[in-house]
């Protein structure tokens, strides 16, 4: 399906899924990057109330701001700025070596929580802007950015977010920027992961494409070394293939449900 195509069907999938929790709008996390920019502009065009939250780090880039209230603004979305600063001054007085990641992921845990008490407030729900790739690659926060009541593009290669992004006509300082999560100062996704996401989604499509490992994705299960041991004989570059074989398999449970113990036969 093309990106034009995809915006009918994708604001119907967002319309119907609101309907069935009984709620009354959206609320999208909008950081001035892509894939929040894309799911809050889905949300707008199905003219159902969208509220954003824009929760900027101390260390963000203040273009990103811009960027996400330029946003908004284009596409008659309502929004709060919710500063994060006191909750990681907090953190970093709780414990004053956590690295990089520990923080990060913090970050993304407290954005997440102040996105479901603001749904709770205002009778929405949390709409996920988690890619594909990102979710593919575990390259996501479990009960972080991965928490969502449902999510438009999670079946969508970042690359073909971008697609769908110049089909909805955002911004195009939006489209043009580095993918960053922006939890610290120039953070890169792609420098991050080593590779960029043309490289990535040139093999995950692949993967995505074999009806076998669609499902087992789809449905959260254990990703093996014998699901993905085609790669080594694909065309793909070995190296790139090792990358992406490994991550799939070490972050499949991020898309699991917990196992619940089965303490009563009869249950």
């Amino acid at each position: 399906m093309n990106a034009q195509n995809l915006i009918p069907y994708l604001t119907d999938f967002l319309a119907t899924e609101l309907e069935k929790t009984g709620a009354d709008a959206f609320v999208v996390g909008v950081s001035g990057g892509l894939d929040s920019a894309v799911v809050s502009a889905l949300c707008a065009l199905t003219e159902i109330p969208t509220r954003a939250l824009i929760m900027p780090m101390p260390s963000s880039n203040l273009a990103n701001l811009g960027d996400a209230i330029e946003h908004c603004d284009m596409f008659g979305i309502d929004y709060e700025i919710q500063e994060i600063a006191p909750f990681m001054e907090a953190f970093a007085s709780l414990d004053t070596g956590a690295d990089k990641l520990r923080i990060g992921n913090f970050a993304t845990r407290v954005r997440m929580g102040l996105l479901y008490d603001y749904s709770a407030k205002h009778r929405a729900v949390v709409v996920g802007t988690t890619n594909l790739s990102e979710r593919m690659l575990g390259y996501s926060t479990i009960y972080g950015d991965l928490a969502c009541a449902f999510n438009p593009i999670g079946e969508i290669l970042k690359t073909k977010v971008s697609k769908l992004a110049e089909a909805l006509t955002i911004n195009e300082n939006i489209i043009a920027k580095t993918p960053s999560a922006d939890l610290w100062e120039n953070q890169s996704d792609e420098r991050e992961l080593g590779y960029s996401y043309d490289i990535l989604d040139s093999v995950l499509r692949d993967i995505f494409s074999r009806p076998e490992l669609r499902e087992k994705i789809r449905g959260g299960k254990e990703i093996t070394k014998d699901d993905l041991a085609y790669l080594l004989d694909s065309n793909h570059n070995a190296d790139l293939c090792k990358f992406i074989t490994n991550r799939m398999i070490k972050n499949s449970f991020k898309l699991r449900m917990p196992n619940v113990a089965q303490v009563d036969p009869n249950a």
